[in-house]
């Protein structure tokens, strides 16, 4: 290839490259390193390199964009070449590694501390500060279980390792059993269900089923208000009769129009003065959302910020168990 069609190229790159001589002064520029630095291939031809770059990182921030500098030698020049960090991902990636981190810290801070006061003070704590300090020490283990779970589902869900067992299952008494667990825990919110009496089995993995449920109803009760309660509705579907669906609705701030599509990414969490008050990873959805597909269901939310208490209402339609569903699942498998 000759310099001319080797210098188009260049000219047409969404990065930005430099070539120097061997004492580091520039004999090429092209337009899109021109066009960060408001100059020209004329004016930059001969100029150090480092007057424009940083010689001792390979990192550099240009008009709030962070940029990436590599370098490549070959026999009669070396090039410089620079591409565009993605600040948003890495940001995300710093908010994870942050968030995780506190949610960690956080539980086994009390469970140290609890433990340690118990083995200090063993002889001096009455029946009822034991019972206290021995229940904070196992919600905080809870607390810590789940996190442990959501990371193992990402990791899961991303390297495609995820075992479904379908079967035929009821979703009124697989609900029933995900609220005897949850309503311990939100004693100040009352989660009711409320089903549709004829309402079809699902074809669903039940492990993953509780998984979706607890996740929901868990999010409805912590970003609702207090005493906000929690409504699970089931019914067949009036949309699709090979379908059944479950709503969660909850009584809190609501979710503002531009984040209902980010809210199932993952790491993400929307900011308001509700997810101020409770710490979470920004996973639970995004596993949800990924185990509702994946089990051949949709999900869809509906959210309003305009009156107080008005909520949101997170809908998940799942495959009806009939004997056509169960035949073409066997297929598929």
């Amino acid at each position: 290839m000759n310099k001319i069609n080797f210098e188009k190229i260049l000219e047409n790159l969404d990065e930005a490259v430099l070539a120097v001589d061997y004492d580091n002064k520039i004999i090429y520029a092209n337009k899109y390193f021109c066009s960060l630095f408001n100059t020209n291939s004329e004016l930059v031809s001969g100029k150090y390199v480092y007057d424009f770059l940083p010689e001792k990182t390979d990192t550099i921030v240009i008009k709030d964009c962070t940029y990436k500098i590599s370098k490549i030698n070959d026999e009669f020049c070396s090039y410089f070449y620079m591409s565009v960090v993605d600040n948003q991902l890495e940001k995300i990636y710093s908010d994870f590694i942050s968030t995780v981190s506190h949610e960690l810290r956080t539980p086994l801070t009390s469970i140290r501390g609890f433990a340690d006061t118990m083995l200090l003070s063993y002889d001096k704590l009455d029946k009822d500060q034991m019972h206290k300090f021995l229940t904070i020490i196992k919600e905080q283990s809870n607390r810590l279980i789940k996190l442990v779970e959501n990371l193992l589902s990402i990791s899961k869900i991303q390297v495609q390792q995820s075992n479904f067992v379908y079967k035929s299952i009821n979703p009124k008494s697989q609900i029933e059993k995900v609220i005897e667990i949850l309503k311990n825990q939100y004693p100040s919110h009352p989660i009711e269900l409320k089903s549709q009496a004829d309402i079809q089995n699902i074809l669903a993995d039940e492990n993953k089923f509780q998984q979706i449920m607890i996740n929901l109803i868990d999010n409805a009760a912590k970003y609702s208000y207090e005493r906000g309660a929690v409504t699970v509705r089931i019914a067949n579907s009036s949309q699709n009769e090979n379908f059944v669906s479950i709503k969660v609705e909850d009584h809190g701030v609501g979710i503002e129009p531009e984040n209902l599509s980010r809210i199932f990414e993952k790491f993400a969490r929307v900011e308001n003065h509700l997810t101020r008050k409770t710490q979470g990873s920004g996973l639970g959805l995004y596993i949800v959302k990924n185990l509702v597909e994946k089990m051949g269901g949709k999900i869809f939310v509906e959210s309003s910020t305009e009156l107080p208490n008005s909520g949101s209402v997170f809908e998940v339609l799942l495959p009806a168990a009939s004997y056509i569903a169960q035949s073409k699942k066997v297929l598929e498998d």
